[in-house]
């Protein structure tokens, strides 16, 4: 976390004991991710506002967090699993009625961005998924209604 850290965070300890700080508003959906068995390996309630707060408080460049990436990325939340809990998320959501629009279908409004980066490798062993900040609490609400438990 930044010092001082951008979003407030509560401390949650992982499956295998290590202690981890999650954004506030992340918490209720890590928890249910975690309860479902899935891995997680980072998240951020605010992209861009976190990416701007981290630029302020730091004398020496990212290497990342222009203006142009901080706009872009202000207002969406970030999941970062790897790649087969990524897919199996997605798959499970897309059969949800609430999500099933936002993750089948790219660039509409509302729709989740979701990508593998590339290594020199080939690709990384963890998905990005960024969905609008604004749809926590129906992910949240999925989540802890285990309407995805049952399907998992």
């Amino acid at each position: 976390m930044a010092d001082p850290p951008i979003h407030a965070y509560e401390t949650l300890t992982t499956r295998d004991g290590e202690q981890v700080e999650i954004d506030t508003e992340m918490v209720p959906v890590i928890r249910g991710l975690w309860r479902l068995g899935f891995t997680t390996i980072a998240c951020c309630q605010d992209v861009g506002e976190a990416t701007a707060g981290v630029r302020a408080q730091s004398d020496k460049s990212l290497g990342y967090g222009a203006d142009g990436f901080i706009a872009y990325h202000c207002g969406w939340a970030l999941l970062k699993l790897p790649i087969t809990d990524a897919m199996r998320l997605v798959a499970l959501l897309s059969q949800e009625p609430v999500f099933a629009a936002r993750v089948r279908h790219r660039w509409r409004p509302g729709s989740w961005r979701m990508n593998v980066p590339l290594v020199p490798d080939g690709l990384d062993e963890a998905a990005l998924l960024h969905l609008p900040r604004q749809q926590l609490p129906e992910l949240i609400e999925s989540l802890q209604q285990q309407r995805l438990w049952r399907r998992a």
